[in-house]
């Protein structure tokens, strides 16, 4: 994992992904872009409340920095689901420049060249994974009750169904996301996890500093998720972003009054 100013674009990528030779990626931190005051500055939300103009600026930036096929972006239409929306030609540009005519969609696949998938973060995690035999990709939101609900299991198993995806053959990153050291959560996300998550017992820990909270390793739910699958290969960035809000936004610190990152991957054919 590195984290890498390209054509002034402050952005995160991930040493596996940039190996296989298959993919343009980025996760996106809070520099580069033109937005300004608690959105500064490079907002990819188009509902945190900033003016569409800007956040459109942003995506071109990006496009341009990363090279980025920039007019076929599609995003997804986050919920906390488990949805997972196969990805087509018929949807370039959707959430970006077309109304997106989907809701409640957290993961996105596609083996279809020239689509930068969009998710969207500010805490939760973004996992990225590459098909690199069947030529495919995926994108998932995962926050908490994303996680507690498997959410990256579900969108590699759609991948599995959609194009027959072998595990294996997965290369998988896990982003810039709300890490351990911070995430103190309560019983009722606690019950969530021992309900759906057999390991769960090795991700809960009792909070060290509060009597009757805990912390969630997320990074490792979902790494552990992945590999018991049959993924061998993959890459966890380990950066906290309520612990870094200079370079990231997130919204247990700077609650509403911020813009959010993104996660974009494409095929390069």
């Amino acid at each position: 994992m590195k984290i890498e100013k390209v054509n002034g674009v402050e952005v995160v990528i991930f040493d596996n992904l940039t190996q296989a030779k298959m993919v343009k990626h980025c996760f996106t931190t809070r520099h580069g872009g033109v937005s300004q005051g608690d959105y500064g500055a490079m907002n990819m939300g188009f509902t945190r409340g900033e003016e569409k103009e800007i956040v459109l600026q942003n995506y071109t930036i990006l496009g341009e920095a990363m090279g980025f096929s920039k007019e076929n972006y599609v995003t997804s239409q986050q919920t906390h689901t488990t949805n997972v929306r196969r990805i087509t030609t018929a949807d370039k540009g959707k959430g970006v420049f077309r109304e997106r005519g989907y809701l409640d969609v957290d993961g996105l696949i596609t083996n279809a060249p020239h689509i930068p998938l969009v998710i969207f973060g500010a805490d939760c995690v973004p996992v990225f994974l590459l098909d690199t035999k069947k030529k495919a990709i995926g994108m998932a939101h995962c926050g908490w009750m994303g996680t507690g609900n498997r959410m990256a299991e579900r969108t590699l198993q759609a991948m599995v169904d959609a194009f027959g995806t072998n595990p294996k053959d997965i290369v998988a990153a896990i982003g810039p996301s709300i890490g351990k050291c911070c995430f103190q959560v309560d019983e009722p996300v606690v019950s969530l996890f021992q309900e759906k998550i057999a390991f769960a017992e090795e991700i809960i820990f009792d909070d060290p500093e509060t009597t009757g909270k805990y912390r969630i390793d997320l990074w490792e739910t979902n790494r552990r998720l992945l590999a018991d699958m049959g993924v061998e290969n993959i890459e966890v960035a380990g950066l906290c972003t309520m612990c870094d809000t200079e370079r990231f936004y997130s919204h247990r610190k700077m609650g509403e009054k911020r813009g959010v990152m993104a996660g974009v991957m494409e095929l390069v054919g």
